[in-house]
């Protein structure tokens, strides 16, 4: 089928059903219109806020003031623009009637409220807060309540913040305060109780144990030289060196033999031990020998008088030598030496054991000092930052306080509107008049397509290859063509009505009578 023979038999088809297409039309229309005229309204009403912290003050206050930020306020403005309180204020502003609602319808609506009012951010530091309700007054006013309402909330908020900030950071520097001075007494009252709680006091003990040590070690030294030459002195008193005349005569002896021996030694190389000389010789050796002997045994009887205390002639002669009289003072000299040093000992052992005791308890004493010390130290350390960050809060609450810190400026001010938002009557009479030309429409070339019946000779001769004899045309009576003439003009008049229907809906609806 071409083009041509669809647009015949559509055209056949819209003569045949001209009735039905019309009362669809208008029926599709009509629905259209009063659905529209009973469309409830949507006024929408927003406002944009322009939240800001740059001012003359914030470089001036950077480093000791902290302002709060506008990314924050902006996630928290859904959360401070619908609490209760503020939805509250704003329908009592706004016109609800609260005094006669019940708690149940209080919630109800404000739970409406809430899903009618959108809150976004559109940019950096702007939010727009819309409100959506069929009374165009009632969003204004809502709308502008509630953007007074958060700028309000905003700010009190963040002067509420910035002083329970100040008034947190003063607790604890009065609670640190306290610590401060309190570690101050117990230092104080341990350094009074423990001399030895002073710095420098390990370093001066250890120096004097290393110097005592030292001392002791020099005086150990000395006195085991004393004590050597006490048994020196000794020796010489008992004998050795007391008695020196009998020493140098045993000594004489002793060599006058040895000059004998040398000269008999002499003689046998030449001659026997039967030579005169040779006996002569063997004859004095054997009388010095004597003599040696003589000498020694005199001399160990002095030794023995002397031990035993006797008092002869010889141990007195003896006595009387200036030599043993002065080994004996050497001797008392030395053993009053010895006493000095052994007492010198114990005294720098006791000054020694002192010292360590007193290095025990200075190490001990260090210790609890450290932790005192330290204790202190943190307590100053927190005490000075908190004194800080105080008077850093202080500044804060005072920019809050004066206005100077976070500034809020209505961007674009809620305005009353005048159209509804989303579908309006407009729509609903474009729809309907679209709607109820195509459907009819829309219905014919569906019966087209699907319509078995040939209503056309053309479709014969094509489709089926027959061929046609003749045509029978439609034969109308004059009743039918008079019949057909009013149909049309009560179908046109229908159309006529409908569009006129909509032509007065719509004059009424912009000079706002409807």
């Amino acid at each position: 089928m071409n083009i041509e023979q669809w647009i015949y038999l559509a055209r056949s088809e819209i003569r045949a059903n001209k009735g039905k297409m019309v009362l669809i039309f208008a029926v599709v229309a009509i629905l259209f219109l009063i659905a529209g005229l009973y469309w409830p309204k949507k006024y929408e009403s927003s406002t944009t806020i322009l939240a800001s912290e740059k001012n003359i003050i914030a470089p001036l206050m950077e480093g000791t003031a902290v302002a709060t930020g506008v990314q924050s306020l902006a996630g928290n403005a859904r959360e401070i623009i619908l609490s209760r309180r503020v939805l509250e204020q704003v329908m009592e502003y706004a016109g609800w009637p609260l005094v006669q609602m019940t708690p149940l319808q209080i919630e109800m609506a404000a739970e409406e409220i809430s899903k009618r009012t959108r809150v976004e951010s559109v940019g950096v530091g702007l939010l727009r807060i819309s409100y959506t309700d069929s009374d165009p007054k009632r969003a204004f006013k809502t709308t502008e309540r509630l953007a007074s309402l958060f700028i309000d909330e905003s700010l009190q908020a963040k002067r509420d913040e910035s002083r329970t900030a100040f008034e947190f950071v003063d607790n604890q520097v009065k609670l640190y305060h306290r610590k401060l001075l309190d570690a101050e007494i117990r230092l104080k009252e341990f350094r009074g109780s423990n001399a030895d709680a002073r710095p420098g006091s390990q370093t001066d003990v250890e120096a004097r144990i290393t110097q005592l040590r030292q001392q002791l070690e020099q005086t150990r030294l000395q006195l085991s030289e004393a004590r050597e030459r006490e048994k020196a002195l000794n020796r010489q008193l008992s004998g050795e060196a007391a008695f020196s005349e009998q020493l140098t005569k045993e000594q004489q002896f002793r060599e006058r033999i040895a000059e004998l021996q040398q000269q008999r030694d002499n003689l046998l190389l030449n001659y026997k031990e039967s030579h005169p000389d040779v006996v002569r010789l063997n004859h004095q050796i054997r009388e010095m020998e004597e003599l040696v002997l003589v000498e020694s045994a005199r001399r160990n009887e002095i030794i023995a008088a002397l031990q035993s205390g006797e008092n002869d002639s010889r141990v007195a002669a003896i006595q009387r030598n200036p030599l043993y009289q002065q080994l004996r003072r050497q001797l008392s000299d030395t053993r009053t030496e010895i006493a000095t040093l052994e007492t010198r000992v114990q005294i720098t052992n006791g000054f020694l054991t002192e010292a360590l005791e007193r290095s025990v308890r200075i190490t001990d004493s260090e210790a609890e000092l450290a932790e005192l010390m330290r204790d202190y130290e943190v307590n100053r350390t927190l005490y000075s930052d908190l004194l800080r960050r105080r008077e850093n809060a202080r500044v804060s609450m005072s920019l809050d306080q004066e206005g100077q810190g976070l500034s809020f400026k209505i961007q674009e001010p809620a305005v009353l509107p005048l159209k509804p938002t989303g579908l309006r009557l407009l729509h609903f009479m474009m729809a309907g008049l679209l709607l109820g030309a195509g459907i009819p429409l829309a219905m014919v070339a569906t019966l087209i397509q699907i319509d078995p019946r040939v209503r056309q000779y053309a479709v014969l001769q094509q489709d089926l290859k027959l061929r046609i004899l003749a045509v029978i045309p439609t034969l109308k009576t004059p009743r039918d063509r008079n019949l057909g003439r009013l149909v049309n003009i009560g179908l046109a008049l229908v159309v006529i009505a409908v569009i006129s229907g909509y032509g007065y809906v719509g004059y009424m609806r912009y000079t706002h009578a409807i």
